[in-house]
């Protein structure tokens, strides 16, 4: 998810009478998209207009939004905040300012280490077809969830901060990598 500076000036303009420390968060309800005013926490992505923070957005949001640029557009002579794919040349994701975040050499070499989890999971699910139908119906489907669970690590490795290697445990590795 990547925010315009012009769409910072526009959340700007809407919190003009709200407390200083006080933003707007994007959450989301019953999977639309939604603005409120909040305070940010230490988790989340901000962005910020004129020394202020305009807008929080947790790490998960960020994360479903990935490739989508919140910006604006005129329509009847007025700004409205808008939500778009984001254009060749644009951030496709947040980028925060961590210095602890995951190098791409190691995400690359988890990705293609999921990738081959994932053909073997394939392979084993090939191998299957034949055998007695409850013992491979449920064989099937806990290989296939398996093989959901890489992708969507795959997915998360890449999304956001790639914070994956936080959840799997990988936390010291990718700080040994880091430091070559």
């Amino acid at each position: 998810m990547h925010v315009t500076e012009a769409a910072c000036e526009a959340l700007n303009d809407l919190l003009s009478r709200a407390a200083a420390d006080r933003c707007l968060r994007l959450s989301t309800i019953q999977g639309n998209y939604r603005f409120i005013v909040d305070e940010p926490i230490e988790q989340d992505v901000t962005y910020a207009f004129e020394h202020r923070i305009v807008l929080a957005v947790s790490d998960t949001v960020t994360r479903d939004l990935w490739g989508i640029t919140v910006d604006c557009a005129l329509e009847a002579g007025r700004r409205k905040l808008i939500f778009r794919k984001a254009k060749q040349g644009e951030p496709m994701d947040a980028v925060r300012e961590e210095t602890n975040l995951v190098p791409p050499q190691w995400r690359a070499g988890e990705h293609e280490r999921l990738l081959a989890e994932i053909a073997d999971i394939g392979r084993q699910i090939s191998s299957l077809r034949g055998g007695s139908k409850s013992l491979v119906r449920e064989q099937l489907h806990v290989l296939e969830a398996a093989k959901q669970e890489k992708w969507d690590a795959i997915r998360a490795l890449w999304a956001g901060d790639g914070g994956w290697h936080k959840k799997n445990g990988n936390e010291a590795a990718v700080a040994a990598r880091a430091a070559e």
